[in-house]
């Protein structure tokens, strides 16, 4: 039995599992995603469905990233007991809002959905049921296009796939009737990532990172917001044997600690310098993500560092011996 206050506070009656995470919710499911025809599932008229309960208590630290509301449509997904994740998108009056009902081990949402807003209206989800993270169906990415224009992008994963890297992503097309605002979509395109096929694969972990060396290329938040240093050179890090590391955040140096099990990757904390960087600088945001870091994968020979929640991704590239 399980009473839910409100949010954030759960009483749970009964023994608690030590390991994964239970949820009565309609599955996931990606077939939506292959069907010719794509019947919608958003009338225009319903009401915003409440966030699937868990038998678990979510764990406070994943609970701690998830956002504060910010809009009343951030409100209206909050009052439905899903947390914040991830930043908001907005524009022509459309606002998307990523809400998630749990997490998982390294606190990537866990039941997650997608909500768009029209005029502050409540216009459907972009899925017929929540998501988990790393499974085959998840939503990765939506793009606004204009004014009731938007497409999504689905990660699909054969069975054979490793976790860190789907062989295929779907895009859908999604349009939006105005009155009342409903989201329908309208097609739906799959294709392999570049370079899957043949038994080869653009995205793959690593065994070890140890004994590599990486400067910054860009970060790419969750928002589609792109970031990229003046000067690479200065932030870099270098995965040392042993589970240790050094790193450059620009005017800073540091040591701290690595470890990693498949696609996983946990920094420990970091003993850094104290200088003050320039206001333009990366130094602050990387300090901030620094133990929020969560998984990682190579793709055409770069390192690419994901946060917790699809926070964004830090993409690094090799640094050479001349280097």
């Amino acid at each position: 039995m399980r009473i839910r206050l409100r949010h954030g506070a759960t009483l749970i009656l009964g023994v608690l599992a030590t390991h994964g995470l239970a949820v009565h919710a309609q599955e996931p499911g990606a077939a939506w995603l292959d069907q010719p025809t794509i019947t919608s599932w958003n009338t225009g008229t319903q009401d915003i469905p409440h966030a699937p309960r868990v038998e678990e208590a979510v764990n406070p630290r994943c609970r701690e990233t998830a956002r504060p509301p910010q809009t009343d449509e951030d409100r209206q997904v909050r009052d439905g007991w899903w947390d914040l994740v991830g930043a908001f998108q907005g524009r022509w009056d459309m606002l998307v809002v990523q809400g998630a009902a749990a997490y998982d081990g390294m606190c990537r949402p866990m039941q997650y959905q997608a909500f768009v807003f029209v005029g502050g209206r409540f216009a459907g989800t972009l899925a017929p049921a929540p998501m988990d993270s790393r499974t085959d169906g998840a939503l990765s990415h939506v793009t606004l296009h204009g004014p009731g224009q938007l497409t999504a992008e689905y990660l699909r994963y054969a069975e054979s796939d490793p976790r860190c890297c789907p062989s295929r992503i779907t895009h859908v097309t999604f349009g939006i009737a105005p009155d009342p605002p409903a989201v329908h979509a309208r097609s739906a395109t799959t294709s392999p990532t570049t370079g899957a096929g043949d038994g080869d694969r653009s995205s793959q972990a690593p065994m070890s990172l140890a004994g590599t060396t990486w400067q910054l290329v860009k970060f790419e938040g969750g928002d589609g917001i792109v970031r990229a240093p003046a000067d690479r050179s200065r932030y870099t890090i270098a995965f040392e044997p042993e589970g240790r590391l050094s790193a450059r955040i620009d005017c800073n140096r540091g040591r701290g600690t690595w470890t990693s099990d498949g696609s996983s990757l946990t920094f420990g904390p970091m003993a850094l310098t104290r200088a003050m960087c320039p206001p333009d600088s990366l130094h602050d945001q990387i300090v901030t993500h620094w133990e929020h870091i969560r998984s990682y994968v190579f793709r055409d020979g770069h390192l690419f560092l994901s946060l917790m929640a699809d926070g964004g991704i830090y993409e690094f590239e090799p640094v050479t011996p001349s280097q």
